[in-house]
């Protein structure tokens, strides 16, 4: 697959294929038609259109863009499950109706989405063409997952459209907290950077020599002051900076080791482990309760409701689960475990049949997530009050260096 290319083509055809073609005006009886093809070189993109009875007059390599430069927003992912859902209510397979989405779509996308559909046209599944589109998490795919084995597809694009509303909310929080944090740590770094190379310079230089030794040491001892916690302040923010770039790359573009490297660091800051372990059990739960209403059977419901989740303890969870139950352990009391709380293990102990425990599994997802919104809201004031705190050191400093400045500019007055 890495040797083929996206190609933007252009092509004269005797009849309209499609809504989007026109006549051309050269070849009057012709009608031009753009499309993006996959090949693996030109002449294979010439001989496609001819077999179709085609004559090509533009064919275009489209340069492979950078997934992380052009991140696929929630709105278009959401649109696309529907449409996707649309499709199979009118009668068509899950394969058929993303093919026929995909087949659709001639804006910037397609490019990625030709991919998928070389899968479905290769006799792939639905999910494989899904997770080859790369824009999806893991929990979408687990509930696509679920609605593929249990028959019950467009329930699980609904679940899944209904998965990215209720995460909009704590996403939103956390993003806006995260702008906020970064446009104040832009300005106070820029501002020690200022005193670095510029005001502190230029102080040492005003130091009039006519003042008394002692005058003059007083003020050196304090820019020596100045240039310590200014530098400090600048290598602590710099690192900062440097490690949260590296590891929001390497969480989206680096291997499963180094994301769960990077988990393990996350979850142990108190204010972000428990948006991140209340919004994982949620997300897990809720394709549990998708798959077990599904009919799919109880073991292969919790692998699945496994994959929702990358997050240790939770994973920890569903296998522990699975374990418990193989070894002879009963149903109830092997998911009445951690992380679970205590009402939550004694109502999932209390379930008698399938439906009490998949409306169980519900009422922990609904609390997780309600859970995960008050912990995001924390999160949001414990980053402003932190953020507060280090603009205020780096307002000190300047502060500061004001003060060896007026008092540098003082003496050399009174030296006069």
């Amino acid at each position: 697959m890495d040797s083929l290319k996206n190609f933007s083509v252009t092509y004269l055809l005797p009849f309209a294929a499609d809504a989007d073609a026109v006549r051309d005006r050269s070849a009057r009886k012709h009608f031009r038609h753009n499309r993006i093809m996959v090949a693996a070189s030109r002449e294979q993109v010439v001989h496609d259109v001819r077999k179709t009875g085609g004559v090509p007059i533009e064919i275009r390599v489209i340069k492979p863009a950078m997934n992380w430069l052009n991140p696929v927003s929630r709105d278009y992912k959401q649109q696309f499950l529907l449409a996707i859902y649309f499709n199979t209510q009118a009668g068509l397979s899950a394969g058929s109706a993303l093919k026929m989405v995909i087949d659709a779509e001639n804006g910037p996308l397609r490019q990625r989405l030709n991919f998928a559909n070389l899968i479905l046209d290769g006799g792939g599944s639905f999910l494989d063409a899904m997770e080859a589109l790369d824009f999806f998490d893991q929990t979408t795919l687990a509930i696509l997952e679920a609605g593929e084995k249990t028959g019950t597809l467009s329930s699980a694009i609904n679940t899944a459209i209904d998965y990215y509303q209720a995460r909009a909310g704590t996403l939103k929080i956390l993003m806006g907290t995260a702008i906020f944090t970064g446009i104040e740590v832009a300005f106070s770094v820029a501002s020690l950077i200022g005193n670095r190379v510029a005001v502190l310079p230029a102080i040492e230089k005003e130091i009039g020599e006519n003042n008394t030794p002692e005058k003059i040491a007083a003020i050196k001892r304090g820019i020596a002051v100045a240039y310590v916690a200014n530098d400090l302040m600048l290598v602590v923010s710099l690192v900062l900076i440097v490690f949260a770039a590296v590891c929001t790359w390497g969480y989206f573009n680096g291997s499963n080791d180094f994301r769960k490297k990077v988990d393990d660091i996350i979850l142990r800051i108190p204010q972000v482990k428990d948006i991140i372990l209340h919004g994982a059990l949620a997300n897990s739960t809720k394709v549990a309760v998708s798959l077990i209403r599904g009919g799919v059977d109880l073991m292969a419901s919790f692998a699945i409701a496994e994959k929702a989740s990358r997050v240790p303890r939770v994973l920890g969870y569903w296998r522990a689960a699975v374990r418990r139950i193989e070894d002879g352990e009963d149903i109830a009391h092997a998911l009445a475990q951690t992380p679970l709380e205590n009402s939550e293990r004694t109502l999932i102990r209390s379930h008698t049949d399938r439906h009490q425990l998949a409306r169980a599994f519900e009422v922990i997802a609904e609390r997780r997530e309600v859970f995960a919104q008050r912990a995001a809201k924390k999160f949001q004031v414990f980053s402003f009050i932190a953020t507060l705190g280090f603009s205020l050191v780096a307002v000190l400093i300047a502060l500061f260096v004001a003060l060896i400045q007026s008092e540098g500019s003082l003496a050399s007055m009174t030296s006069l």
